[in-house]
């Protein structure tokens, strides 16, 4: 039995409207990419058939269509890494006496009533220990709070598995996307932010050296238009959004403030100020002016994160996707994790 000198993996970003798929190869601490597809989810409407049924299909076609793109078979033995996110997961820095990891174990479930805004008898919950020594003191501990509820775990593997891929880790989409930061940089000692915008829902993160200490997910008031990404010019050059004749978009401005509100809490749940530059992920981050607006408003360096900037690889003809490289940096910081 001969052994594989490069480990491969595979980030799977299931968005609402679009799948995205990230195929590495890991050789020592560099990467290589050997495939990079995405599949738009067909939203015309449906007739004559059970609505959430027939979404259901619609999911899984556009699953099957990205990995084969990217040249992932159904049957793979790459280590697939996938991610969920929204309301139903929740993160939370939680300080802890100071106690063995034994305790630890047997205290975590009965915190995680007190943190998490759902109930937690029928959630998965996981914790990691954060060394954080501007934080506390000697008698305190600062520990990573998580938790999903069952049925988000439950039905993203289904769907999954009706598509014929098996995960091997179902990450949290905020933590996944610190991989792709992190790789590139980012975390020289100052908080960063990271605003990924979906088509129906928004996730705020924040980052530093560190490690993770934000994260906060809303629904989108009305899903903004599924080409919000390649939004016209208006006569003068100036940029305006599909269906809405106010700049910035009503849904983006919808986002900011939400942002705004973000750094509010992150302040006064972590103690910390100060964040060094805001990063836009997400397809609809894409709307031109976005990194303008933000930066306006909130008075925070902006700017687009784009995980296929720096790539190279001899498989992938990155001309064509090249500018849509900020829907793709949950799936690279999914593969990262291998």
């Amino acid at each position: 039995m001969f052994l594989r000198s490069k480990r491969m993996s595979v980030g799977l970003d299931v968005g609402s409207s679009s799948v995205k798929v990230v195929r590495l190869a890991h050789s020592g601490e560099s990467a290589k990419l050997l495939g990079l597809a995405i599949a738009e989810v067909n939203d015309a409407p449906l007739y004559g058939v059970d609505e959430r049924e027939g979404r259901r299909e619609r999911m899984v076609d556009a699953i099957r269509s990205a990995l084969e793109g990217a040249g992932v078979a159904r049957k793979t033995q790459d280590t697939v890494v996938t991610a969920i996110g929204g309301p139903q997961v929740s993160i939370r820095h939680v300080p802890f006496p100071r106690m063995s990891e034994q305790d630890l174990v047997a205290s975590v479930q009965w915190e995680a009533k007190k943190h998490v805004p759902f109930d937690t008898t029928n959630a998965v919950i996981g914790y990691q220990l954060m060394d954080r020594a501007d934080k506390g003191s000697d008698e305190e501990m600062q520990v990573l709070l998580t938790a999903a509820e069952n049925s988000i775990v439950d039905s993203h593997i289904a769907l999954l598995m009706a598509a014929g891929i098996e995960p091997s880790i179902v990450d949290l989409a905020p933590l996944a996307l610190m991989n792709e930061v992190e790789e590139e940089g980012l975390l020289n000692g100052n908080a960063v932010a990271v605003v990924e915008i979906g088509r129906r829902i928004a996730h705020f993160s924040v980052y530093a050296a560190g490690g993770f200490f934000f994260a906060r997910s809303v629904l989108m008031p009305v899903a903004p238009p599924a080409d919000a990404g390649s939004a016209p010019s208006n006569a003068d050059g100036s940029a305006s959004a599909p269906g809405d004749d106010s700049w910035p978009p009503r849904w983006l401005d919808h986002v900011i403030r939400e942002m705004r509100f973000s750094l509010t809490f992150y302040k006064k749940e972590t103690g910390r100020r100060g964040i060094e530059q805001i990063l836009l992920a997400g397809g609809h981050a894409l709307v031109p002016g976005a990194p303008g607006a933000f930066e306006e408003t909130l008075g925070i360096p902006t700017r687009i994160l784009n995980p296929l900037e720096h790539v190279t690889s001899s498989s992938v003809d990155l001309d064509e996707l090249s500018e849509q490289g900020p829907r793709f940096a949950l799936a690279m910081g999914l593969a990262r994790r291998s």
